[in-house]
């Protein structure tokens, strides 16, 4: 059902990327009235989408979802209101960065969320990733293992429409798998299968090696009404035809299970009300005045990042310090995984720029005793060449000015690129509490206070990232090639942290069903809620763990 004209609903879903969409969707089925609010617009279409991004003379993550042209970028009086839209991707001109170091990593602030622009990968995390204090002495338990979790991985896999290996896969740092991929796996590529001829089963770093396709929501087969993979290799940022998933798949099934989607609606306070509850939310159209929605339940589905700054700008009347927030912990233990990349030509050719940017990587080095030192790690084989440096249109302009054209152009251009390689690293980072978000004073385009962001890389991650260019280099040597160039480092996208779970309530803003400690009708899903980040993509993670809580809700008949 709709919601009435008195603002009124059972639940309150704030965002709209995979948690909320997930979350919106199982209610809805049955039987809640939902609504969720989304501070991003929700067009333009796909095809239009991927115009954008061809047009655009900066191929960023950013460039299919707002014109590279300035003087394209929609302002208010398209909207009929007073002020310009909240920006759509965020780092340098919206976050206030006041740390040691820049945090790197950015979102999509659109319906569907950052789905739209992930690589597509789904790795579980690991069962001791979830007892990393208990084992290694190093960052927080969860409050849950991965036992509890991995029927809601199955879930997620099925949701998401994940395409993975089962005997590659079957017990990975003992990851146990009670069900089948739905599809089998995406198709490795040539260079994958070059690599792994000359390195599966070698010791790197004194430890044999085994490349493994890597699961990814990806159609290999038709399912869920989405085509298979043709190999467009713009999975970032964007899958022109929809075989990669994003959360727009979750957001119509919910729409047509009965749920109300409001994009264009800014967030700006949560009510606590004299009774402890949180049932009032107060948004802001793009176009109009503020509005307040009432629902029995509230759930934050934001980022990391925009979740907490919400819970810190609602403080006031019960909540002094901000909504669920009597731990001191929203916005603390900011994380993310950080990545270097290594360029390489290898003496025989390996053909990049053809499928997903990447489709194999290396498990080994994601757990193991060094832990309690060093953070784990992930290498990820890559498709797409050297692309991060330019390539191949600085080749082509490299080529060009040393007065080539023609038949030689062609000739020279496809032997500087058929050999090209890059091999990437994506590294733990732990939890710190000085690591954090909050609300700065400046304002964004909407008007709304920026997020205020410090984050320092600590030793623990950096000797990592030593580590993981050591392994690279070993296996680019055994493949026949030398590092031509390394990347510095970078974000991997992964924001997660800043409102933990746990099972102490002074000590974490969540239980282990992601309700707040402090406000029984309040829950927060998304990866504000990683105690730690392993070495796993988070979005997977995320769905197991939003299907989780909304069967926590109707079980409990909240």
């Amino acid at each position: 059902m709709a919601v009435g004209s008195t603002g009124q609903c059972d639940v309150v879903i704030v965002g709209s990327g995979v948690a909320g969409a997930l979350v919106a969707w199982k209610l809805a089925q049955a039987g809640c009235r939902v609504v969720i609010l989304e501070a991003g617009e929700q067009g333009p279409s796909r095809a239009e989408l991927v115009e954008n991004y061809a047009a655009a003379t900066n191929k960023s993550l950013g460039s299919p979802y707002i014109a590279s042209d300035p003087a394209k970028i929609p302002g208010p009086e398209q909207y009929g209101g007073t002020q310009k839209p909240p920006p759509l991707s965020a780092r340098d001109d919206y976050y206030e960065q006041v740390g040691t170091d820049k945090y790197l990593s950015t979102y999509e602030r659109r319906v569907g969320g950052t789905t739209w622009h992930w690589l597509g990968h789904t790795p579980r995390l690991l069962p001791n990733d979830f007892n990393l204090n208990s084992l290694y002495g190093v960052g927080v338990d969860w409050p849950l293992s991965y036992t509890d979790l991995e029927p809601w991985y199955c879930e997620a896999e099925k949701a998401l429409g994940v395409a993975g290996d089962d005997t590659q896969w079957a017990n990975v740092h003992g990851a146990f798998r009670s069900q089948r991929f739905p599809m089998p796996p995406i198709w490795t590529s040539f260079s994958d299968d070059y690599i792994t001829k000359k390195v599966d089963g070698r010791p790197i770093l004194g430890v044999p090696v085994h490349i493994l396709a890597t699961p990814a929501a990806r159609n290999s087969l038709p399912y869920d009404d989405r085509p298979p993979c043709a190999g467009n290799a713009s999975c970032i940022p964007i899958c022109p035809i929809g075989a990669k998933y994003d959360a727009s798949v979750h957001l119509e099934k919910a729409r047509k299970a009965g749920a109300t989607l409001r994009p264009r609606s800014i967030v700006t306070k949560l009510h606590v009300e004299r009774d402890g509850t949180v049932r009032r939310v107060t948004y802001r159209p793009w176009n109009g005045a503020e509005q307040t929605l009432s629902g029995k339940l509230v759930i934050i589905a934001a980022n990391a990042i925009e979740t907490p700054k919400l819970l810190l700008l609602s403080a006031g009347e019960g909540a002094p310090n901000g909504v669920a927030n009597s731990s001191d912990q929203v916005g603390r233990n900011l994380m993310d995984h950080l990545q270097k990349s290594v360029f390489a030509k290898l003496l025989d050719p390996v053909y990049p720029f053809r499928g997903p940017p990447s489709t194999a990587g290396i498990e080994v080095f994601r757990d193991g005793p060094f832990r309690r030192q060093v953070g784990a790690l992930r290498i990820s084989l890559d498709n797409d060449g050297w692309a991060g440096v330019g390539s191949p249109y600085a080749d082509a302009d490299q080529l060009v000015q040393q007065g080539l054209f023609g038949a030689d152009l062609k000739r020279s251009l496809r032997e500087a690129v058929i050999r090209q390689i890059r091999l990437s690293c994506s590294t733990e980072v732990l939890p710190d509490p000085d690591n954090r978000v909050t609300v700065s004073d400046l304002l964004d385009t909407s008007g709304t206070p920026r997020p205020r962001i410090t984050f320092a890389a600590a030793k623990y991650t950096l000797d990592a990232l030593d580590k993981a260019l050591d392994a690279i280099n070993e296996i680019l040597s055994a493949a026949g090639g030398a590092a031509s160039a390394i990347s510095p480092i970078g974000g991997a996208g992964h924001i997660m942290g800043t409102c933990r779970m746990g099972s102490d309530p002074t000590k974490a803003v969540v239980d282990a069903n992601l309700r707040s400690f402090d406000h029984k009708n309040l829950f927060i899903v998304g990866s504000s809620t990683f105690p730690t980040c392993g070495t796993a993509n988070p979005t997977l993670t995320i769905a197991a763990l939003a299907l989780r809580t909304a069967d926590h809700i109707l079980q409990a008949g909240l």
